[in-house]
């Protein structure tokens, strides 16, 4: 999940300086001699007119991020983000316990739908259609941004469990080692201050009664050690899978949000480039988990033949196709939203909001 404009972080960051250095010089007409001491070098006009164009340009800098973050478009992404994210999570509820208990299949019907929604806008011209990506290999591929949000999406149905708590750490991890961007310590604080807060209202209660007839050790089974392998290598790979949820997840957001060549796209067009190929990864998956499809039954033509027979009368038989249209209309402002949110702001700013959206969902 803009038509504003963006910042460029990894620029303003990395070669502000530069930048800095050669406004100034050309200002001051460049050095006419070398300072012959510390002093001097300390003291010349040169530096200081640097030192005030360096302070200048980062209180303004600082000023537009801030005002940035009380605009009328950033409000607008917050409360839709929040509105529609809190809607379409009660919609689906209904859809799931209501003769569709196809979570991946519904992921994919998001996709599909955003997808057409966003192609009949550029087909009637209602935006403008999507650029060639830029030139020189500046770029990374929309289709590897696609395929990270697709993934995300997939792995995130499967485990949920460490998710929430994950998210934060990760962008902030990911930030710096891609572009050495450092959350400041006052952030970093309230961040904390929230993962604690998530972290104690998601654990879940432990029953502390103590078990009837438990065996003493020397009673334990080769049963009970095989049950006990099989939970272990059960929980690691749960472990992995939540691994991988959340890395894709939080590095297709850092991607929209610091990639240029997708912030110079708007929220419909990025919608749009990354849609169509987390439909068919998320198509992919739900013959998997929701068809039950095994990789024998390719090579079985009528074995895969009776299962997708099985699933589609299923569907025909029992899902409820108004709440099943009225999610996929949600996922539209959902996508929109969240997108919105992500690069008029950060993918951080983007998972604080989600927590606030988690205690309504509750509420």
């Amino acid at each position: 999940m803009n038509d504003g404009v963006c910042v460029n972080l990894v620029d303003d960051e990395g070669s502000g300086y530069a930048k800095d250095i050669a406004d100034g010089s050309e200002s001051a007409g460049g050095f006419d001699r070398v300072p012959t001491s510390e002093v001097e070098a300390d003291s010349s006009p040169t530096n200081t007119t640097i030192t005030d164009n360096n302070n200048t340009k980062s209180n303004t800098k600082q000023k537009a991020d801030t005002e940035s973050l009380y605009s009328a478009s950033t409000i607008t992404a917050v409360i839709g983000s929040i509105a529609s994210s809190v809607a379409i999570v009660m919609v689906n509820k209904l859809a799931l316990n209501n003769g569709f208990p196809y979570a991946s299949s519904l992921t994919a019907l998001h996709q599909l739908t955003v997808y057409i929604f966003t192609t009949v806008l550029i087909k009637t011209k209602f935006i403008p259609a999507l650029p060639e990506p830029l030139p020189g290999g500046k770029a990374r591929p929309r289709y590897i941004v696609a395929a990270l949000y697709s993934s995300g999406l997939v792995l995130m149905n499967q485990s949920l469990a460490m998710n929430p708590m994950s998210c934060i750490p990760a962008i902030a991890f990911f930030q710096y080692l891609l572009f050495n961007k450092v959350v400041n310590r006052p952030t970093a604080i309230a961040l904390a201050v929230i993962l604690v807060g998530v972290a104690v209202s998601t654990m879940a209660p432990t029953n502390t009664k103590p078990a009837k007839n438990l065996r003493r050790l020397d009673e334990f089974d080769t049963t009970a050690v095989s049950s006990a392998a099989v939970a272990f290598f059960s929980g690691f790979i749960n472990l992995i899978i939540s691994i991988g949820a959340v890395s894709t997840t939080v590095l297709s957001q850092i991607e929209v949000s610091m990639n240029s060549d997708l912030k110079r796209l708007s929220s419909f067009q990025v919608m749009n480039a990354i849609s169509v190929l987390s439909f068919a990864v998320c198509m992919g998956a739900a013959l998997f988990m929701d068809v039950k499809i095994s990789l024998l039954d390719f090579l079985n033509p009528e074995s895969f033949g009776v299962k997708l027979a099985v699933f589609v009368d299923s569907i025909v038989a029992e899902a409820p196709l108004g709440w099943i249209l009225f999610t996929c209309v949600l996922s539209i402002a959902v996508n929109l939203f969240g997108t919105n949110l992500i690069k008029y702001t950060s993918p951080m700013t983007f998972q604080v909001v989600g927590h606030l959206k988690t205690i309504l969902t509750l509420g």
